[in-house]
């Protein structure tokens, strides 16, 4: 009995000496499912010295996705497009490469608060048959940008902007926007008034 005891002991010591010379696992004894926690932002480090900062979107395959809107506030009045840049920054230790079947590579869409489709960036974009691929190192960044009409949009609503990188399912981020500003309206062109018919002079007599 004594020596079951000593060698469960033993494997016990055995196994939290392998997990903490990792550093990625944790191996709690009769707790929890003992399994490592494999979101991808705590996998992430980030170097203090990095020129992007802390992690403030979703990380997926080691690549953090930022998403900007300009302008900032949106005011209707003076705004017919919006300006959005998807980031991929690369949080990892290693390069990632994204491969694409097309030369399709993200995309913006733009959508009212009960999910239906008002703009998307890709509607009016060229499409061609060549794969392609895109390398991020660590540390460095790639950046997309297009534009989304607001056409549609009303001041005071809530919309949310989704950008998403074709291919990878999971790869998405979207805003909330609540643009302001009513769309000024132009007024029809002032029709000046209809000039009446010149008079005809009757012809003098004689002449």
């Amino acid at each position: 009995m004594n020596f079951r005891v000593t060698v469960c002991v033993a494997a016990v010591v055995a196994l939290a000496g392998c997990s903490s010379s990792t550093g990625l696992y944790r191996w709690v004894p009769f707790m929890g499912n003992g399994k490592k926690d494999q979101s991808q932002t705590a996998l992430a480090k980030v170097d203090k010295k990095n020129p992007f900062g802390r992690i403030t979107g979703p990380v997926f395959y080691g690549l953090e996705m930022r998403l900007n809107v300009m302008p900032d506030p949106i005011r209707l009045s003076d705004t017919h497009s919006l300006e959005v840049h998807l980031q991929l920054i690369n949080r990892s230790k290693k390069p990632v490469n994204l491969l694409f079947n097309d030369s399709r590579k993200y995309d913006f869409i733009l959508l009212d608060s009960s999910g239906k489709k008002l703009a998307q960036w890709s509607d009016d974009q060229p499409v061609n048959q060549t794969p392609g691929y895109v390398i991020i190192n660590p540390g460095e960044r790639a950046e997309f940008a297009g534009n989304v009409s607001t056409r549609d949009m009303v001041a005071g609503r809530t919309y949310a902007l989704e950008a998403l990188v074709f291919g990878y399912d999971k790869m998405r981020v979207a805003s909330q926007l609540t643009p302001t500003g009513e769309r000024l309206t132009v007024p029809a062109a002032a029709v000046p008034p209809a000039q009446s018919p010149r008079a005809r002079q009757s012809p003098v007599p004689g002449r």
